[in-house]
């Protein structure tokens, strides 16, 4: 193991723990440590969530495409795929866990499952995806599980052939969980009638276009990192950077779809969600767009993939701009309050009625119709360690397991 991933692997892993401490902590005090409130519930943990089942659905999209349609020149991108798949499924599962405050309620779920909740529906999927991911990673390493790891391995015939044969089979499977995942955790968003700004059919496509982008992207670096930015890979660098450049160019014409027809059809509430998400948030609503097509546009210049700093610097735009499109999704959903009154003498005005925050702010009201969100201290760690969580788990199954492709003599 090289000093570098020694390093990494140590930075990562105290990132982790210190997330832990804060979590324990947060579990101790309460969600009064995050600056969430009753009127704005859902803030950068569920942004987290949205944002690590795009990359795990992202990282098996690509993997079962390679077996499914005969894509061979990213074969060696295969493993790298379905390991990133996992490590973001299990790192989307762990950040729901702070967001809840309370984790062990999560029995109730199991013991009284409401069907007809698309809550639910995630918690299945999000396990079901874990264990398929990590089945699929299984088989692709399976012809190398010997010597020391040979204790791991099944006993077959012609373990290549074995292994050949279930990726294939597995393949249309896995393509399904990959794009059911993600289009579930749009459900979740988009089946709130109460909730404008989410109440669109376009909120799935649009999920799973922006997770292929942003999952090629992660495998695309990770290999860029493994490989090196040679001439050898040059071929499957140039098929990612191809497949990231038109998922893009499909979310973004996805979310602005569905933004023109918010703006375009005058309902009064539309345009006061549009006041919120344009007014308050301009600039980040500019980054969300600029920065992903920028990235992809840049990836799909040779120049760019095979320098590791240039490719870095565009696969960061692109995963930048994905993030903060995942936040973007809260603010002008949760200060358009669904609840209304009309005073009298006016028929057709409509003032949002306050909603208790839920906390005590000296010097500020009480009951809000509207709240700057902006994450605590003890919201950006768990993140952060999370994150760092996904990048200690991947890089140790590549220190540990047959992960990257072996070189031929």
């Amino acid at each position: 193991m090289s000093g570098k991933m020694k390093c990494s692997l140590w930075g990562s892993g105290a990132l982790f723990l210190v997330a832990l401490a804060a979590w324990l902590y947060q579990l101790r005090q309460g969600l009064i440590l995050t600056n969430m409130v009753n009127s704005f519930s859902w803030g950068l943990y569920i942004s987290g969530l949205a944002f690590f089942v795009g990359n795990a659905a992202g990282g098996l999209v690509l993997t079962s495409s390679i077996y499914l349609f005969g894509v061979k020149q990213l074969k060696p991108l295969a493993k790298l795929g379905a390991l990133t798949a996992f490590a973001n499924v299990t790192a989307a599962m762990l950040i729901v866990l702070p967001d809840i405050g309370k984790p062990f309620r999560l029995y109730n779920l199991l013991l009284h499952p409401n069907l007809m909740s698309p809550l639910v529906w995630d918690v299945i999927v999000l396990n079901l995806y874990a264990l398929a991911s990590a089945i699929y990673l299984y088989i692709l390493m399976l012809p190398e599980l010997t010597g020391r790891l040979g204790w791991l391995a099944v006993k077959v015939e012609n373990a290549h052939d074995f292994s050949e044969k279930w990726a294939k089979r597995i393949a249309p499977v896995a393509l399904l969980f990959a794009i059911g995942i993600h289009v579930v955790t749009a459900w979740i968003f988009s089946t709130q009638g109460g909730r404008d700004w989410w109440f669109s059919p376009a909120m799935a496509p649009d999920f799973v276009s922006v997770a292929i982008a942003v999952g090629a992207t992660v495998v695309l670096l990770a290999g860029a990192l493994a490989y090196g930015t040679g001439k050898k890979y040059e071929e499957a660098y140039r098929t990612l950077g191809l497949i990231i450049f038109i998922a893009t160019c499909v979310h973004l014409f996805l979310m602005m779809n569905d933004l023109v027809i918010h703006a375009w059809y005058g309902n009064g509430e539309t345009h006061r969600i549009m006041e919120i998400a344009w007014g308050d948030f301009a600039g980040f609503h500019v980054f969300e767009v600029a920065a992903p097509l920028l990235g992809a546009g840049l990836l799909m210049l040779p120049v760019v993939r095979r320098s590791m700093p240039l490719l870095a610097l565009s696969s960061g735009l692109l995963i930048a701009g994905v993030f903060v499109h995942r936040f973007l999704i809260m603010p002008a959903a949760y200060n358009n309050i669904p609840m209304t009154i009309t005073p009298f003498g006016l028929p057709n005005t409509h003032w949002s009625l306050p909603i208790a925050s839920g906390r005590f702010f000296p010097g500020l009201d009480t009951f809000l119709d509207q709240y700057n969100y902006s994450p605590s201290l003890v919201e950006v760690v768990i993140l952060l360690g999370i994150m760092a969580y996904a990048v200690f788990l991947i890089l140790l199954a590549v220190a540990k397991l047959p992960i990257l492709a072996k070189e031929k003599a």
